[in-house]
């Protein structure tokens, strides 16, 4: 192919609708490994017809990974499931057709078959020939925006935008409505944002209305009423992990109970998902929590039987899983062991930070998180906390573990004379104000930490 040729193919290529033109915000947020192993259980599970748009996904993150083989698996795959019977109106096959042989076209393009990329380009102009059919855009938005939910919570805002203009064109799509609730859902979580959680509610009701078996949204909605309406929040809990083989239900049940504190109801769905699901990483990082709530809030005499059991049991999933993301759950058997030996916890802190080039930013984040807490209340250094709470507030990304490093940081600051305290709080101010202007969203604004230091306790 002519260089000019491969200027002119990459042009058409970047007009296309597909994972390889939407930018799902994937590299430097998360880590592949890890939205992989989310998406092979959410591909399983889902009870909308995004299946897909989801192998599209799947696809996308394998070529990210260089697994083309893999990556071109993806894509059979999704045109067996496009082909398959189904209820779906044609203008949602076409607009799923247009997606696939994108992603086909970009797939060779970057393996240099640029006549098999050229092949799909001709498909697409078949099916659709300029100019495009607005019927398709719906169908095409909906699924950027499952994608982008697959992804990770912060791309909720992005995925609202994408179903809200489906739902102007469709507005009686039930899928649609679905995903705008969960893309709501979200947003609430990731910006903390009083007036989405009350939008998501309504959104959500009705959703559950509609799909009475979308035992996701069910969870969803526990989680916004668990405050308010704790009574109908602990039945939707019990009725979606009574009826859901969805490991992702069960998971965010388990995470439910170990806030109610009721740690044995939580290890039983806990175990319940892991026999349904044993590869699922996300289930050992929250076993993980579930083993630390026991021991805390242990009877003295059984503390120390129930760390050594679960340091055990920990050591051994990290051990027979070693291809699975599990950071979080070594950090949190890090701190266990910590316990018990101190030395043992900062050596598990000082292999992560060997392959940190290895670690998602939010892992990253959690290391330096876990590490500060480390050094504040095991070796009562605040010096060496300050450091590694910077570390981790500084990767510019906004999680719960970049939030509670700042909050430390100001709660430290009360030790200092003031002229040290304000280099807290400058750090802090300067961090934000070189923040990427994408992590938050205009419409919403994460509160300062000045503002945040007024609400805490003194």
């Amino acid at each position: 192919c002519p260089e000019n040729g491969k200027e002119e193919l990459k042009e058409k290529l970047d007009a296309l609708q597909c994972h390889f033109t939407w930018h799902l915000s994937v590299k430097g947020h998360v880590a592949p490994s890890h939205v992989l192993q989310k998406l092979a259980v959410e591909i399983k599970h889902t009870v909308h017809p995004n299946r897909a748009a989801l192998l599209g996904l799947q696809a996308y993150l394998h070529q990210m990974k260089g697994q083309d083989r893999a990556a071109l698996q993806s894509l059979k795959d999704a045109e067996e499931e496009h082909e398959r019977p189904g209820e779906e109106p044609p203008r949602a096959h076409a607009a799923a057709s247009v997606v696939i042989y994108g992603n086909y076209a970009w797939l060779h393009y970057l393996q240099a078959s640029y006549r098999e990329a050229e092949s799909y380009l001709e498909r697409i102009e078949q099916l659709c020939p300029a100019p495009w059919d607005a019927r398709l855009v719906p169908y095409i938005q909906a699924q950027k925006g499952w994608s982008l939910l697959a992804i990770r919570a912060r791309n909720g805002e992005r995925a609202r935008e994408c179903f809200e203009v489906a739902l102007m064109l469709e507005p009686e799509n039930r899928d649609f409505r679905a995903g705008l609730g969960t893309a709501l859902y979200f947003s609430c979580c990731y910006f903390w944002y009083p007036d989405i959680a009350e939008t998501a509610r309504i959104q959500l009701e009705r959703t559950i209305l509609e799909q009475p078996n979308n035992y996701r949204a069910k969870i969803y909605l526990a989680k916004l009423l668990e405050q308010e309406d704790t009574e109908r929040s602990i039945g939707l809990i019990k009725e979606s992990a009574e009826k859901s083989a969805d490991p992702d239900v069960l998971k965010a049940s388990a995470l439910f109970w170990l806030r109610q504190r009721s740690t044995e109801k939580a290890a039983e769905v806990l175990q319940r998902a892991l026999g349904l699901d044993p590869d699922y990483h996300l289930l050992y990082q929250t076993l993980a929590k579930c083993y630390k709530l026991q021991w805390l809030n242990a009877k003295e005499e059984d503390k120390n039987n129930i760390l050594e059991a679960a340091i055990k049991d920990l050591e051994q999933i990290l051990q027979k899983h070693p291809d699975l993301e599990l950071v979080f759950a070594k950090l949190q058997f890090a701190e266990l062991c910590g316990a018990r030996d101190p030395a043992q916890e900062e050596k598990i802190y000082k292999d992560l930070e060997k392959r940190k080039d290895t670690l998602s930013p939010k892992g990253l984040q959690a290391l330096y998180l876990y590490w500060g807490r480390f050094f504040l209340y095991q070796k009562r250094s605040l010096h060496q906390a300050k450091a590694k709470f910077m570390d981790g507030y500084k990767i510019p990304l906004m999680t719960r573990e970049r939030k509670e490093c700042g909050q430390r940081l100001i709660k430290m600051a009360r030790y200092y004379p003031p002229a040290e305290a304000d280099t807290f709080y400058r750090f802090i101010e300067e961090t934000d104000r070189h923040l990427e202007s994408g992590e938050f969203p205009s419409a919403i604004r994460f509160p300062s930490f000045a503002q945040i230091s007024r609400w805490l306790p003194p």
